[in-house]
């Protein structure tokens, strides 16, 4: 497999698997995502300080004097060398409160990664059909250019010969010259194709890109799918859940302000007049016991706060569900009808490209009349642009239901 390093050259070709190693290379918004998910992971860690205990060593210098009412009498200076520790032995639970705060972000941001992969993956597939749809399309409108100068020919020679009117020459005329332009619009949104498809997967060359694969593609299962059960499983609904008890933890940690704490801590050092001081030695050892008993009402409205919040999550919670089942089964009809509609289309182009060439037939042995044949010709082509709209509408299609999913290529 090949993955590029550097800017693709002239005429470079890309398969769907290169796109992807692109994607995870270049792609600002998964770049954050993955970021701030590891902050989260670390930030778990950061809190889990609060179970251990606290070391520190100092070194000091002090100078000190005394003076009476005539003159200062300079009383030398002093040094230190100290090792402290303490441990917290109860905080109103406020530790395990940060802790489980920090897990439930750490899982909002984790939901959050998986919906940006889920939306980057849409994004790249959706580009990826558009330029398909416009590589397709030049090569379908330089059939339809060759085919319209051939009926003109045919047209052109009929009413030379007397047997056609100049209308149906004039228009099998328009007719060619629409096609021309039909063409050259293929090539103007192939270009447009091109950069919105180096926009996602992150390139700045201005060289073309040739896709020379299709999209790997699923067909939709035989039985329908259970909504409920793929609607938990979402990230949206994960993230909810994760706010829950962010605000769960939150209000643990708020009302820690309520309860006493308890804290045991010892020193140890050497003071002196010289550095490294080494005479006096000293050693404390102290418990403190802190009871809260008014704050001007900060921890009881700060509790009142939190607990509407954790209200508010809950609602939200209960909310998600049905708004997912809503979202999950339209795009699952969109999806399984885009396939049938393909394969629908391509029936038509099946038999719209047989009457065509039945009707050209009977045109040259002057069995139809110029109207019944345009009309078929038109049909044909009307048919072969449909299908090719269809194409792409069922590879977007498809990659709109694993983004409800919150699912896809990247996941």
């Amino acid at each position: 497999m090949m993955v590029w390093s550097t800017p693709v050259s002239a005429q470079q070709s890309l398969t769907f698997q290169n796109a992807l190693e692109l994607v995870k290379k270049n792609n600002t918004d998964l770049q954050y995502s993955e970021e701030t998910y590891k902050a989260s992971q670390f930030n778990i860690r950061s809190n889990q300080s609060g179970y251990y205990p606290q070391l520190s060593a100092g070194l000091g210098y002090t100078q000190s004097e005394a003076s009476d009412n005539i003159a200062a009498i300079n009383s030398g200076g002093a040094y230190s060398a100290t090792l402290s520790a303490s441990q917290n032995l109860f905080r109103g639970f406020a530790d395990s409160a940060k802790v489980d705060q920090a897990r439930g972000q750490s899982r909002v941001a984790e939901a959050s990664l998986r919906t940006t992969r889920s939306v980057v993956s849409y994004d790249l597939k959706a580009a990826y059909a558009s330029a398909i749809y416009a590589r397709d399309s030049i090569k379908i409108s330089e059939d339809i250019v060759k085919r319209r100068n051939d009926n003109l020919r045919i047209v052109q020679l009929r009413y030379e010969s007397g047997r056609e009117n100049k209308g149906s020459l004039l228009l099998s005329q328009a007719n060619f010259k629409q096609a021309q332009l039909d063409s050259q619009k293929a090539q103007n949104a192939h270009e447009t194709s091109q950069a919105d498809l180096k926009k996602v997967i992150g390139l700045d060359s201005d060289e073309v890109i040739t896709i020379n694969d299709d999209l790997p593609l699923h067909e939709p299962p035989v039985k329908e799918p259970d909504f409920k059960s793929i609607a938990t499983s979402t990230p949206d609904r994960q993230t909810y859940e994760a706010q829950v008890d962010v605000s769960e933890a939150t209000l643990k940690n708020t009302r820690s302000g309520f309860f006493p704490s308890l804290d045991l801590s010892a020193t140890v050092g050497d003071y002196g007049q010289s550095f490294y001081p080494n005479t006096q030695d000293r050693w404390t050892l102290g418990a403190t016991f802190t009871l809260p008993l008014f704050n001007g009402g900060r921890d009881y409205y700060a509790t009142k706060s939190v607990a509407s919040q954790l209200y508010a999550a809950k609602s939200n919670l209960a909310g998600i569900d049905r708004s997912l089942l809503s979202t999950l089964k339209k795009a699952y009809t969109s999806y399984v009808e885009a396939v049938s509609q393909l394969a629908v289309n391509d029936a038509f182009v099946q038999a719209a490209r047989t009457r065509a060439d039945i009707a050209r037939a009977k045109y040259n042995n002057g069995l139809m009349s110029f109207e019944d044949w345009d009309n078929i010709e038109n049909d044909l082509i009307a048919k072969t642009k449909q299908y090719l709209s269809s194409k792409r509408d069922r590879i977007v299609a498809e990659a709109a239901w694993e983004r409800a999913q919150g699912v896809g290529a990247l996941l």
